[in-house]
């Protein structure tokens, strides 16, 4: 999906147009609530006896729309204004959803209407390579060096909530943490990133088959997805090891005749590592002036 820079180049000028009760610090929290997820999973992966399949569908669920207003509202509620700052955090989740949507991703979208819908949203207008991205990109880190200031200084709202709103905070992330696993069978029944056609290996023969920025080793002609397993490619494929998006079919359980492939570059990883790092740093400095003041 979009790298973090692009969701602040693109959201923060849209939230500015809402004036002084933008609440930028919690603009940015909202721009990478939807990330979360993924920022855990690339951690847990790493952890032995996890298993990857049952990572990715709890991954994608919590990623939803649905639990991110979970997230939202428990965020909001440690806060003096929470309807302000619940629908700023919703909408900036709605934006960076919709944003997602707008990259070619194969394998991949956005769950937009669970625990309605399974049914992955993907408008599939650019590759993550698009100029637009490197614009939106630059935006991003011209939006932050010019309002840095601005932004840290701005008052954080941040409150300490009674019992009765602390209890209700534990409850909303407690269900975000754990409401995911009621849902794997309705994620994995509508195939979302072809777990189940990857998870049924003795029925792959002649299935279509996405994999999304796997990486690619020229010397084997292989790719390496999230379960870890190696699938031998014929068919068109890049002179160098890398990343890859691939569209195919089975051949046979282990080998897929590839019909379509992108390679892709790293700008994505280290330009949201940037944008992360970028938005702790004012979440910090808020914290510090806030300390100081008091």
């Amino acid at each position: 999906m979009p790298n973090t820079l692009v969701h602040i180049g693109t959201q923060g000028p849209l939230n500015s147009m809402f004036g002084k009760g933008a609440s930028p610090q919690w603009m940015l929290l909202g721009c990478i609530i939807p990330d979360i997820p993924w920022i855990l999973q690339r951690i847990l992966k790493f952890i032995p006896g996890i298993d990857p399949y049952a990572l990715l569908l709890y991954s994608l669920n919590q990623a939803s729309l649905f639990f991110c207003l979970f997230m939202a509202a428990a965020l909001a509620l440690s806060t003096r204004r929470f309807l302000h700052i619940f629908l700023l955090l919703s909408l900036n989740c709605l934006l960076h959803l919709l944003l997602d949507a707008t990259q070619i991703k194969w394998a991949n979208g956005v769950q937009l209407l669970v625990p309605f819908s399974w049914s992955m949203l993907r408008f599939d207008w650019f590759w993550p390579e698009h100029i637009s991205y490197y614009v939106a990109t630059l935006a991003g880190l011209l939006f932050l060096a010019f309002n840095w200031r601005k932004i840290a200084a701005t008052d954080l709202e941040i409150t300490r909530p009674t019992a009765g709103k602390t209890t209700i905070i534990a409850c909303l992330l407690l269900f975000y943490s754990a409401g995911p696993f009621l849902f794997f069978k309705q994620a994995l029944a509508a195939d979302n990133h072809f777990c189940r056609t990857l998870m049924g290996q003795n029925d792959r023969a002649g299935k279509n088959i996405e994999l999304d920025r796997v990486i690619f080793f020229s010397e084997t002609k292989s790719v390496r997805p999230f379960s870890g397993e190696v699938f031998t490619l014929h068919g068109p494929l890049p002179d160098t090891s890398g990343l890859i998006s691939v569209q195919g079919y089975f051949i046979d359980p282990d080998t897929i005749q590839v019909t379509g492939f992108h390679q892709h570059n790293q700008y994505r990883t280290v330009t949201t590592f940037i944008g992360l790092l970028l938005i702790a740093a004012l979440w910090f400095q808020s914290l510090t002036v806030r300390s100081r003041t008091k």
